[in-house]
């Protein structure tokens, strides 16, 4: 059940500011950016508990990377240790780390704002 009527999109642009505000980021985030954009989609299935995405050994590398900063970003803090952030470091530009910070957190808030409305999570942005 829906809780506001429409789709995400629809909801937002009862506030103009909301929709425009959305759009940027989607577009210069979440889409756009110096993080390639299949990476930071992984990130988003991830956190809209994607089955395929939660044995990390499956991956590697910036992706392997990518989803264990995300599960500390969402879920554990604490994982965010000085080791993980020296090989986050050692496979990411200072910028690159910025972007996709923000994004798995933008992500994460969408997503749970979504389900509060009752629409379901979306893993990719569209």
């Amino acid at each position: 059940m829906t809780h506001l009527p429409g789709t995400a999109d629809e909801i937002r642009a009862r506030v103009p500011d909301v929709l425009a505000s959305w759009e940027y980021i989607r577009d210069n985030v979440l889409r756009g950016g110096p993080v390639e954009p299949e990476l930071k989609r992984l990130c988003f299935r991830y956190l809209a508990e994607d089955a395929d995405t939660a044995d990390f050994d499956r991956f590697d590398g910036r992706e392997r990377l990518a989803l264990e900063w995300a599960h500390a970003i969402a879920w554990d803090s604490d994982r965010a240790d000085d080791e993980l952030w020296a090989r986050l470091h050692a496979e990411f530009s200072e910028p690159e780390l910025v972007e996709l910070g923000c994004a798995i957190g933008f992500a994460l808030g969408q997503q749970h704002w979504e389900r509060t409305l009752g629409l379901p999570a979306q893993a990719g942005i569209s």
